[in-house]
Formats: C-alpha cells, structure tokens, sequence
C-alpha cells in the first residue's frame, strides 16, 4: 500500500519541462464565419416566425435546413472554437507530451486532446499547413502545425494556433528526451536561428534521455 501511495505521488510530482500556450494569428476567418453565423440566424427569423413556409410544404422546409440550420451548425461551431482557441496548449512532462489545440476550418472540426508517449514516437516534425480556404493563411503563408507518427500506425496532427518557434522548440525537446525518434524536418537550414537553443536542450543535464521498453518495434504479444 505504502509502495503504491509512493508511486502515485511521484507520478503525480513529475516535473514539466516544456509548456506552450497558443497565439492567434488572424482574425479574418474568425470575422467571416461570425457574420455568416449572423446571417443564418436572421434568415432563421425570418423564414422560420416571420414568413414560414406552408407547414406541409416539406420540400420547402427541407431546403430552409439546408440553406440556414446546416451552414449554421458549421460556421457556429467554428465561432465557438476559435473563441477559445487560448486554452490550447502543449506540453512534455516526464516521458509524456499533452495537448489540446484547436483545429482550422480544413484541418478538422472537433478540438484534438490528447496524450503521447514518447517512447512510442517514431517519427515526428512540423508541416506547412495548406491555405485553401483562409483568409488568414494566405498571409502567413509558412505557417505549421506539428506531426506525431507513432509506432502503431497512429498519427497525431495538432498545434495549429501556435508559432512555428514554439512547435519547433517542441521538437527540439523530443528529439533530445528520445534520440531514436526520426525527425523529418530539417531544423538546422529551416530554422538556424534555433542553434543556440539546440546546444542549449543537448548539453542540458536536467532532461534524461528515454530508453525503449524493451519491446521490438512493430512485434505484438499475443495474450494468452
């Protein structure tokens, strides 16, 4: 019992080596999708209580669900979301990374949560996200989000409302706390102002480097 409490309390006291918080970095898409939303509501109003449709009339109402509640249920969503895009964060603790990050509009809909471990990365890095439909994008135009391809096939995908710098320093951080995971992007030419913080996090003594498990990549143990 007493061993357990030990374990729990030593988890629980794990010291946080690296947190990130988000930053807006536009606020046209956000402005679009607002009055877009208001739009849908005024047409609701006027359609729905002022001058509805015959209450028979299902072709008609079934075309008002599609002109108004549907692009309202979208671009709403992402009012909301992008209302409280400065709760994300991400985060490396012990031998595990956290994090909650908004997605763009043509990155996702829901808020991606989750938690990683480390030693369970095989290849990691940041990628340009594709412009498409933001307004915003089409002036950071080298703007990133941050890639986890695990061991198991999964990939993590995140970090959208935060500076390329930031998702950076991230990597550099993995790629100190687990040498064996592959970095695909190449920080040195991309990013050389980064140097000094590189030779920083390697002659670091305070980060321990992670070992594997034990378990070879890719092998899984049947279960009896």
């Amino acid at each position: 019992m007493a061993k357990e409490e030990k374990q729990s309390v030593e988890k629980n006291n794990i010291e946080v080596i690296l947190t990130k918080k988000s930053t807006r970095f536009g606020w046209r898409d956000f402005t679009l999708n607002l009055v877009l939303s208001l739009i849908m509501i005024a047409s609701i109003v006027v359609f729905v209580f002022i001058q509805p449709p015959d209450a028979g009339d299902l072709t008609a109402w079934f075309s008002l669900i599609l002109a108004t509640v549907l692009p309202l249920l979208i671009f709403g969503n992402r009012v909301v979301r992008e209302s409280i895009y400065h709760y994300d964060f991400i985060s490396i603790s012990g031998d595990t990374i956290k994090y909650r990050s908004t997605p763009l509009f043509f990155t996702g809909i829901r808020t991606k949560k989750g938690e990683v471990d480390i030693r369970s990365i095989r290849k990691f890095g940041i990628s340009k996200i594709p412009r498409k439909f933001s307004f915003d994008l089409r002036k950071h135009k080298n703007k990133a989000m941050l890639i986890l391809n695990l061991k198991d096939g999964k990939e993590h995908l995140f970090g959208e409302y935060f500076i390329n710098e930031d998702l950076v320093e991230v990597c550099v951080y993995i790629k100190k706390i687990y040498p064996k995971a592959k970095l695909i992007t190449n920080l040195g030419e991309e990013y050389p102002e980064l140097a000094e913080l590189q030779k920083k996090v390697a002659s670091s003594k305070k980060i321990k480097e992670l070992e594997d498990d034990g378990e070879p990549e890719g092998v899984e143990i049947r279960r009896k």
